[in-house]
């Protein structure tokens, strides 16, 4: 009987440790219906969640510190096809904004104001990171693309914008190339179910994804690169030297056909990576920036002046060859060939500041080459000056004024020589 009474006294709290079980246990598997990639490298956390079969819907869960300008998830496996939500500062810098975007190739996305994204609570500029708790609405597929809720293994993206700042209202703000990137894959069906408490859970615990590859993989646009560092030389170094040859050493014509010859061709070998970068970004796409309308001008005009002095070269030669001296009209060439050159080296002085300014260095950078260019400018003057006097032809004498002279004082006293 005593056992009995144990017993039944017993049941109770049996009964409740039961039920205290089973209910964490069904906590336990809600809070695991979310699939989160962790990267240490960047403190970037990235939380997706399918509500379950019968929706549409996609949650997400990004935060990464806003030091970056922006930071990006993608559903697919390439930056091409891809749907992608792009979280940056709003203008207060206290909210957010969130944009989705598509992309046709390897080229800044574009918003797509027919996706239509939610932000929930806990979204903002928090602790010195940029938050977007969400859900995409009707964002398991999209026109080149659809995530498979049944996959282990779905492709996925994620990039980070460089240390530049933006804080935009506008879902349609201009992006710069990041600077950052990665692929992994994520377990949508360890990610599909109802997430208890939200996706809104600050982890650096990786669950359900796996980064693949290398992992983050540094963002270097080797053509940008190219681009700045050939104009900068061209600007600061061939063009003034060229510029010396053309204008004072006249009596080398060979120095200055080789000069030339590498000047253009390192325009040229500026220009091609130039129009590579203006394709990706969509304020360069249509060529009609100030730095791309000036630059291309600057190269039509050198175009014409290297065709200019071709010319000019093949008709002293004719005239060489017959004996006879070039024509009057060569003079008037060779300093329309002269002076346009040194145009031309100013407009790429002025335009390399510009495209400074388009690439959104910072005003220190942008101050240290207008200096530099001065510089060199005002350094080259004084040179340019002395060469010109010193090699510069003597004007011919006038000889009415000798035959004068003569006259008067050589007359004899019966007034004939």
């Amino acid at each position: 009987m005593a056992l009995l009474g144990i017993f039944a006294r017993a049941c109770p709290v049996f009964a409740w440790l039961l039920l205290c079980l089973l209910f964490g246990q069904i906590a336990q598997a809600a809070d695991t219906a979310v699939s989160t990639l962790f990267v240490p490298e960047t403190n970037t956390q990235i939380s997706v969640n399918l509500p379950g079969d019968s929706s549409d819907d996609v949650n997400f869960y990004i935060s990464a510190p806003d030091w970056y300008q922006y930071v990006a998830i993608g559903f697919g496996s390439d930056h091409a096809n891809s749907l992608m939500l792009v979280a940056y500062p709003a203008a207060d810098y206290n909210h957010i904004t969130i944009s989705p975007r598509f992309s046709t190739g390897n080229t800044e996305p574009i918003f797509a104001p027919e996706i239509k994204v939610t932000l929930n609570a806990g979204s903002g500029i928090k602790n010195q990171s940029i938050i977007a708790n969400g859900t995409c609405h009707g964002c398991r597929s999209w026109a080149t693309g659809s995530i498979n809720a049944r996959s282990t293994k779905q492709p996925m993206i994620f990039a980070l914008g460089p240390n530049v700042g933006l804080s935009s209202d506008n879902p349609s703000a201009l992006l710069r190339r990041h600077m950052g990137y990665g692929h992994f894959e994520v377990d949508m069906i360890k990610a599909t179910g109802a997430a208890a408490g939200g996706l809104g859970v600050p982890t650096n615990i990786t669950s359900g994804a796996v980064l693949v590859g290398d992992g983050l993989e540094r963002d270097r646009n080797k053509a940008a690169t190219a681009h700045g560092i050939l104009f900068a030389i061209v600007a600061l170094a061939v063009a003034p030297f060229d510029t010396l040859v053309a204008g004072a050493l006249k009596r080398w014509p060979t120095l200055h056909a080789i000069s030339s010859s590498l000047y253009f061709a390192m325009v040229i070998g500026a220009l091609v990576p130039g129009i590579m970068i203006s394709k990706e970004h969509i304020l360069t796409q249509k060529f009609s920036t100030g730095h791309q309308v000036l630059g291309l001008i600057t190269i039509v005009i050198m175009f014409g002046m290297v065709l200019w002095g071709i010319a000019l070269m093949v008709i002293k030669k004719s005239a060489k060859k017959r004996g006879q001296e070039p024509p009057e009209s060569s003079g008037l060439m060779s300093k329309v060939h002269t002076w346009v050159g040194r145009l031309v080296w100013l407009l790429f002085l002025i335009n390399n500041g510009l495209g400074l300014k388009l690439s959104e260095q910072t005003m220190m950078f942008v101050l240290g080459y207008a200096v530099l260019a001065a510089g060199v400018v005002i350094f080259l003057l004084p040179v340019y000056f002395c060469i010109w006097r010193c090699t510069r032809k003597p004007k011919p004498k006038d000889e009415d004024s000798f035959e004068l002279h003569d006259t008067i004082y050589n007359q004899n006293p019966n007034g004939y020589r």
